[in-house]
């Protein structure tokens, strides 16, 4: 009886010792984002849009001090491209893809989907 006993006591010490594991590694982890995410911010230098080519090379585009550059990087150069000077970036829309109830009902308009003169089979 006392050994069933010790056994009990000792599993509830693990399972509790694996709850503090985890709730301090989630708390960790939530006040290392936190602290990596100011570092991350700049105060004058902005990614407006990137775009990736293939592995490590992309297309960047930065707004700096109110300009705005095309950039290229890869693996071993950062590269400005070109200055864009005509370059106005597009407000952000909550709706980044079309609905398909928006698609079906500008496709049913154009094909004339659903009409009554159609003959039944």
């Amino acid at each position: 009886m006392i050994v069933i006993i010790d056994d009990i006591i000792k599993l509830i010490i693990s399972i509790i010792g694996i709850i503090l594991v985890l709730y301090l590694t989630y708390y960790c982890t939530k006040w290392l984002s936190a602290k990596t995410a100011l570092n991350i911010k700049s105060k004058y230098m902005n990614v407006v849009d990137k775009l990736m080519l293939g592995q490590n090379n992309f297309i960047t585009i930065l707004e700096i001090n109110r300009k705005y550059y095309l950039v290229g990087i890869t693996e071993k150069e950062i590269n400005i491209l070109k200055e864009l000077d005509d370059f106005y970036p597009v407000p952000d829309n909550k709706e980044i893809s079309p609905k398909f109830n928006n698609i079906f009902n500008k496709y049913k308009k154009t094909t004339d989907i659903g009409n009554s003169n159609e003959k039944k089979i």
